[in-house]
């Protein structure tokens, strides 16, 4: 990987129009969790922007009482999608989409020889994120032996009304294998796009998938944390977009619920070209905070209606006639399931446990 220094990325967020975006919002009022491999202090990413955090890693055999720093990072992966919310773009990092939001890091044992462990952890680190005043969680990886632990952690952080994003994952064209976590009710999956605004080939797609984000050449720390490189930063990157762009959303309207920001930033997204609502790419489109922000689109609607739930039908009861209206019946026979929501990992980073198998748990979802 080439250093930053020598190549451009593409600008995404002129594409944005983040510069407008921030005189309305931009971030400040919303807690991010980046529940990851830790924070560490580097050029291009505000110490003041970055809570103390928690490090919820287990320790190494035969040191129990060993402790870790939240504000260390050997991998990098969480310094990166720390740096996609809230970096300055300067000594060679990206700067953030949501500059003005504070992240919670929450470290696990991803990128260690213990990343093993990092299931168990993460869906710790998501209970305490959710204790702790995060309104938005970010999980860039996901971990299939973990799921029922995981699976319950995003719940109970839903029932203290935080928001949940989950990477598609990046498996390539060869192995489309998708982050169990975006099959959990509530969680968005994000697919990636490059700089053409196509599905960047590397992003695990599917039903689960809800948005997109870009997720092709742009900044991320190099391997061991070293510096900053430029390479793809895939889904992990597109999640870490799609958290700052609802920390945009939440920032300008305080007084929405997930629900509603979830809502909005579906109905806004930069829909499928070929017409369809939805496909297992992108999901519902590319997320486009500036809709909301600066053209004041999509409607909050329900402060307690997981916007992509599965559309209520006309069941008849049993005191309902056969003949009902045909009107009834036809509606509900109209009437789709809804879509899902999904998972994985930046670049080459080691993702822990990728899920290939199946799940009896259907997320549907519908608008």
């Amino acid at each position: 990987m080439p250093a930053a220094a020598d190549t451009d990325p593409p600008d995404y967020l002129t594409r944005m129009k983040a510069q407008e975006m921030w005189k309305v919002a931009d971030g400040r009022g919303i807690t991010v969790a980046v529940v990851d491999s830790g924070f560490k202090e580097v050029p291009g990413v505000p110490s003041e922007s970055v809570l103390p955090g928690v490090s919820v890693m287990s320790p190494p055999a035969g040191k129990p009482d060993t402790k870790y720093s939240p504000h260390d990072d050997v991998d990098g992966h969480g310094t990166t999608m720390t740096a996609a919310i809230v970096g300055d773009g300067t000594g060679g990092a990206p700067k953030g989409l949501a500059p003005g939001a504070k992240i919670m890091p929450v470290r696990t044992s991803l990128g260690t020889a213990q990343g093993f462990a990092a299931g168990g952890e993460g869906a710790e680190g998501i209970r305490y994120a959710a204790d702790n005043g995060a309104k938005i969680i970010n999980l860039s990886w996901g971990d299939y032996y973990a799921f029922e632990e995981l699976k319950s952690a995003v719940q109970y952080a839903q029932s203290k009304g935080a928001l949940v994003f989950a990477a598609m994952g990046n498996a390539g064209e060869g192995n489309n294998a998708t982050n169990l976590i975006a099959l959990v009710p509530g969680v968005i999956g994000v697919g990636a796009i490059d700089e053409a605004g196509m599905p960047l080939k590397l992003s695990s797609h599917g039903p689960d998938t809800d948005l997109a984000a870009y997720g092709s050449k742009t900044r991320i720390r190099c391997p061991e944390n070293s510096g900053w490189c430029v390479a793809d930063g895939g889904t992990s990157y597109a999640t870490a977009l799609a958290s700052a762009s609802a920390a945009l959303v939440w920032s300008a309207h305080p007084d929405w619920t997930a629900p509603q920001v979830a809502r909005v930033l579906i109905q806004t997204a930069g829909a499928p070209t070929d017409g369809v609502k939805r496909n297992d790419w992108i999901g519902y489109g590319v997320a486009r905070p500036r809709k909301v922000l600066l053209d004041r689109e999509g409607a909050p609607g329900a402060p307690d209606v997981d916007p992509l739930a599965p559309a209520p039908t006309n069941t008849p009861t049993p005191s309902q006639t056969a003949d009902a209206p045909a009107e009834a019946a036809a509606a509900a026979a109209a009437a789709e399931p809804g879509l899902p929501w999904q998972w994985l990992a930046l670049g080459a980073v080691v993702a822990v446990g990728l899920g290939l198998g199946t799940t009896v748990i259907v997320k549907r979802r519908r608008r």
